[in-house]
């Protein structure tokens, strides 16, 4: 249990200026997800240091900024890229780009996805807009009512206007579920590791 919980401090003493930055409680999220980054996408430490480096400081930044759970943010940019601030999809009428996949229909709320779609902040600021206006649609209600666990995180997928994909928001339920025990029990090696 040691090992571990030293490595957790130093992948904390580790972290980018810009994740330094950040309130100790931020520094402990980027912490846990740099840790999970290295380990769905192991390449990408490799190929992308300064993706995989920057992006769970971005994620936390932007959704704090906005009042949303950075830890639904960091579960879209799992399912939609495995974390790659790289990605294109030509399967979505128009494109999809960056880590979470932004689509040129979401251009009136993020502006043109295509410009810039790898840089992981102004990737973050845009999933975040979006998630903010899920939050206040009436679907984000009606799935509440209808007693979805993760409404937010399927509408991401489905949007307003079409019928829910359950297998997308399973997978996506199922990897909030991983991140949510990730990170209490993160949070429990790095509090064994300050009473060492």
């Amino acid at each position: 249990m040691k090992a571990v919980a030293g490595a957790v401090l130093l992948s904390m003493l580790a972290l980018p200026a810009a994740a330094r930055a950040v309130d100790p409680y931020g520094r402990a999220a980027v912490g846990y997800m740099q840790s999970v980054i290295e380990q769905v996408n192991p390449a990408l430490v490799v190929e992308d240091a300064h993706c995989a480096r920057e992006l769970p400081a971005a994620i936390y930044r932007q959704s704090r900024a906005q009042h949303v759970d950075w830890r639904q943010v960091f579960v879209l940019a799992w399912q939609e890229s495995a974390f790659d601030c790289h990605a294109k999809s030509g399967k979505d009428k128009g494109g999809a780009y960056g880590p979470f996949q932004i689509r040129r229909m979401w251009q009136p709320i993020t502006g043109d996805p295509r410009y810039r779609y790898y840089d992981p902040e102004l990737a973050a600021r845009r999933v975040v807009k979006v998630l903010r206006y899920y939050l206040r649609s009436d679907r984000h209600g009606e799935l509440l009512r209808r007693g979805f666990r993760n409404p937010l995180l399927c509408l991401y997928n489905t949007g307003e206007t079409q019928d829910v994909n359950m297998d997308y928001c399973r997978q996506v339920g199922e990897k909030m579920d991983l991140v949510r025990q990730g990170w209490q029990d993160f949070k429990r090696s790095a509090l064994i590791a300050r009473s060492d």
